[in-house]
């Protein structure tokens, strides 16, 4: 999962609802739940110790929040329960799988709400957007992680990059304009990470690296998640993502390629994970 976002106080917490029922809506639009592999997805709203995390929780249950990423991932033949669950983590920002347990910490959902929020976030990225892009992203990713585990998938190279890879191309499999936006909001979410404003500001020079034992993170560098992200949708379709590039948000020299590495993400897919999925979707 990606460090933790930016925790500048943002009174406006309500306004989480617009966003959640924008989120359901996606989720709704994006797969007909099979009953029978849903029951196979359990959820959990487990309530936060932290009172400030209640109107997170409250909102995320009255709203059907995690009903609806189990019916994104309910078409998958699970071959035992998977579980879902929104929790506190006594202040840490974070989510994880582990052992056929996808967690969520209230931690985190309120720090991309709050970055969601910032007044740095640009104008062509709505607020909206930049909650649900990283909210279904985590979801996905972690749940790419079971996918690996439950379902016996091979992993060649970094299973968080696998991850990463899965969750945006199971994003880029919506409609035009639904896939566009969670992209691009999952993308401010990394932006944000890296104090990403303007275009240029990636080819800033950077004055200090840090330690290097930062690079011993099994995750890449919220940098390097960006590019890829964005190469990966630039790849799907060269059209409805040309002005990523076209902005110098995805290098050109990168962007050669983006096509032959989705064409490997799409392949990987197809082999692997999708004959473990119900059709029709």
């Amino acid at each position: 999962m990606r460090s933790s976002l930016c925790r500048r106080h943002i009174p406006q917490r309500g306004a989480l609802l617009a966003a959640l029922l924008l989120a359901i809506a996606v989720a709704a639009s994006a797969a007909v739940a099979q009953p029978g592999n849903a029951k196979q997805i359990v959820i959990d709203y487990v309530a936060p110790a932290n009172a400030e995390h209640k109107p997170i929780y409250d909102l995320l249950k009255e709203h059907g929040a995690l009903e609806r990423v189990q019916a994104l991932l309910a078409p998958i033949r699970w071959p035992r329960t998977l579980r879902l669950e929104v929790k506190g983590c006594d202040g840490e920002s974070n989510a994880w799988y582990d052992d056929g347990v996808v967690s969520v910490c209230y931690e985190y959902l309120d720090d991309i709400w709050r970055s969601a929020n910032s007044s740095k976030r640009p104008a062509a990225i709505s607020r909206e957007d930049a909650f649900i892009g990283p909210f279904v992203d985590v979801f996905l990713h972690e749940a790419s992680h079971a996918m690996f585990d439950l379902l016996k998938v091979p992993v060649l190279g970094r299973e968080e990059d696998a991850a990463d890879q899965v969750a945006a191309y199971v994003v880029l499999q919506l409609p035009k304009e639904q896939k566009r936006r969670l992209i691009l909001g999952n993308a401010y979410a990394y932006a944000s990470e890296l104090k990403i404003r303007k275009a240029r500001d990636l080819s800033r020079r950077r004055l200090e690296v840090g330690r290097h034992i930062t690079f011993a993170d099994e995750h890449g560098t919220p940098a390097q998640r960006l590019f890829n992200l964005l190469c990966v949708a630039y790849g799907s379709d060269t059209q409805l993502f040309a002005d990523v590039v076209e902005k110098g948000y995805l290098p050109a020299d990168r962007a050669e390629g983006c096509q032959d590495e989705y064409r490997q993400i799409d392949f990987a897919y197809r082999s692997l994970i999708a004959p473990q999925v119900d059709q029709p979707r």
